[in-house]
C-alpha cells in the first residue's frame, strides 16, 4: 500500500529530476550563445520521448553552426554539468534517486570527441580551460539560465517543451547575456 508521504517524496524527487534537467540544458544554451553561438533552439523532453533516440528526461541545445574553437565547444559541453552544481545543487541531491547518466553521458562523448582533436599533451590544460570558461560564463550569466530553465520548467509536460526563434532570442536579449564573444 502507498501513502501520501511516499507519494509526496516520488513526485518531489521527480519535479528536483526536472528541474535539474532544464537547468541543465538552460547552462548550454546560455554559455553557447555567450561565446558567439547563434541558437537555434533548446528544448527537454518529460512528457515526451526523444525523437532520435526515443528516451525520456534528456535534452538539447541546437545552434546554428558549430562553434570553431574546441576549447569554447568544450565549454559548452560541460556547461549543463556545471550549471546543474551551480545552480539545482538541491534538486540534485533530491533527485538521487533517479539515474542522471543519460544526460550526461552524451555530453560525455561528446566531450571525449572533441578531446581527441587535442594533441595528447595538450587535452588536460584544453579541459581545465574548457571548465574555467564554462564557470565564468555560467556565474556571469546566472540569471539568465534561470530564467530560460524555469521557461522549460513550466512547459514540461506541454507537447513541446523548446524555447525557439524570437522568444529564445528575446530570453537572451532581455537577460544582456555578458561575455559574448
Amino acid at each position: 500500500m502507498v501513502d501520501d508521504e511516499d507519494t509526496i517524496t516520488v513526485r518531489n524527487a521527480l519535479d528536483a529530476e526536472e528541474r535539474a534537467l532544464t537547468v541543465h540544458e538552460a547552462g548550454h544554451a546560455v554559455v553557447a550563445h555567450a561565446l558567439g553561438a547563434v541558437l537555434v533552439l533548446v528544448e527537454v523532453y518529460v512528457s515526451h520521448p526523444n525523437p532520435q533516440d526515443g528516451k525520456m528526461g534528456g535534452g538539447k541545445t541546437c545552434c546554428r553552426e558549430p562553434l570553431s574553437d574546441d576549447v569554447k565547444s568544450l565549454a559548452v559541453c560541460v556547461a549543463g554539468y556545471k550549471a546543474e552544481l551551480a545552480f539545482a545543487a538541491d534538486e540534485q541531491r533530491l533527485a538521487n534517486m533517479f539515474a542522471r547518466e543519460g544526460r550526461l553521458a552524451g555530453d560525455s562523448k561528446q566531450m571525449q570527441e572533441l578531446l581527441l582533436r587535442f594533441p595528447e599533451g595538450e587535452r588536460l590544460a584544453a579541459l581545465v580551460k574548457s571548465f574555467g570558461l564554462a564557470d565564468e560564463k555560467l556565474k556571469a550569466n546566472e540569471r539568465a539560465v534561470r530564467k530560460i530553465a524555469d521557461a522549460l520548467f513550466e512547459r514540461r509536460f506541454a507537447d513541446s517543451a523548446r524555447i525557439e526563434g524570437d522568444e529564445l532570442a528575446a530570453l537572451l536579449d532581455e537577460e544582456e547575456v555578458h561575455g559574448r564573444s
